[in-house]
């Protein structure tokens, strides 16, 4: 049998990375349930935290053999966080691994700068081509768009058909539009929709609204509307929503004002599409805009990277806001983003900054 055989037929190394954190933990419950017998995970499966594992320490581990399972498995969970050295050192003994054994890497989502990995947030390329040698990367990205939405929406619906409950399309829309794509975060917020319906079988919209929490980009969404009608007192009131998750301004304001600028910078999108002739921004296509049209167009946040939902609703947000608004708008925000990290302004109060700005764009 060729080594390659060897490789697929009965990996010895594992490196489960990418951005969908929910569907990683599926993958890796799915992969320890057919590598090791539960009832002698104690004897047969050695877990290590990336921030204190060594080379020697997991290539000891893989060398025991399995006391009654198909394989004596190391787990080595935020492998990223493995010293640099240490990673390079197991990447060079891979290929040692014994049958018996399999290595099992797994790292959180990577942390990104204009869509890319930061350093440090992801193992070595040097570990990740040593596993492929031996074994198979399993790569789970989160589905953007269309696609992101219809299997949102699948396993919202699955959830609650499994605990006998039924949802129209119009509820369920509400749903996934104030919950967000998050696979986990669906989960618990179906568990609560589930729990408020009791021996009722059907969950409406009502339920809902009143049951389910909306992510900050919802809240957001509702802020920026309120301040395109040029509704202060509206607006401020979305802004305390913003805040009342937390007790602390000074780590809430940033992300309030990270999402903000998140919102007019797809709104700024949506308007250069729209001024370019492009309507119906739910259907269009990334490969139908030109590429000098969508060379201008940010990375992060990206209009084409989003649900089309979520494109459709920018359709109004644009239509009522001017290019120039849009400018002052950005640039407001670049000042309260100034003046939240002290760099300029009298205003040290992170709340008072947050409404000043949110008074200044809806005046």
């Amino acid at each position: 049998m060729s080594p390659a055989a060897k490789t697929t037929e009965s990996p010895r190394a594992y490196l489960i990375a990418g951005d969908d954190d929910f569907r990683k933990q599926r993958e890796l419950d799915d992969l320890l349930g057919k590598l090791v017998a539960p009832d002698f995970a104690d004897f047969d499966l050695e877990r290590l935290e990336g921030d204190t594992a060594t080379a020697d320490r997991v290539m000891a581990g893989l060398g025991i053999p399995p006391f009654s399972s198909p394989k004596r498995v190391v787990l080595v969970k935020y492998a990223n966080k493995m010293d640099e050295n240490e990673q390079k050192k197991l990447a060079g003994r891979l290929e040692g691994v014994p049958e018996s054994g399999c290595l099992v890497l797994i790292s959180p989502a990577p942390e990104k700068a204009d869509g890319k990995p930061k350093k440090g947030s992801e193992v070595i390329g040097d570990l990740s081509r040593a596993v492929r040698k031996i074994g198979k990367v399993i790569r789970v990205e989160e589905k953007k768009g269309r696609d992101g939405t219809a299997d949102a929406r699948q396993f919202a619906q699955s959830l609650l058909a499994q605990a006998g409950k039924r949802i129209d399309n119009a509820a369920l829309t509400q749903f996934i539009q104030r919950v967000g794509m998050d696979f986990s975060i669906i989960g618990t917020e179906a568990q609560k929709l589930i729990d408020y319906a009791g021996d009722s079988n059907t969950i409406t919209a009502a339920d809902v609204a009143k049951v389910t929490s909306e992510m900050p980009e919802e809240k957001v969404f509702k802020l920026v509307d309120a301040i395109a009608a040029r509704k202060p007192d509206l607006a401020m009131m979305h802004l305390n929503a913003l805040f009342e998750t937390g007790d602390r301004p000074e780590s809430e304001a940033p992300k309030a004002l990270s999402n903000i600028a998140r919102q007019f910078r797809l709104i700024w999108q949506a308007k250069m599409l729209i001024a370019a002739g492009f309507r119906d921004l739910r259907h269009i296509g990334k490969d139908s805009v030109p590429e000098d049209l969508r060379a201008m167009l940010p990375t992060s946040p990206n209009i084409f990277t989003i649900a089309d939902w979520q494109r459709e609703r920018l359709e109004p947000q644009a239509a009522r806001f001017t290019r120039e608004q849009l400018v002052r708008a950005l640039e407001a925000i670049a000042e309260a983003d100034a003046a939240l990290k002290g760099i300029e302004g009298d205003v040290e109060d992170p709340r008072v900054i947050m409404e000043l700005l949110v008074l200044r764009l809806a005046g």
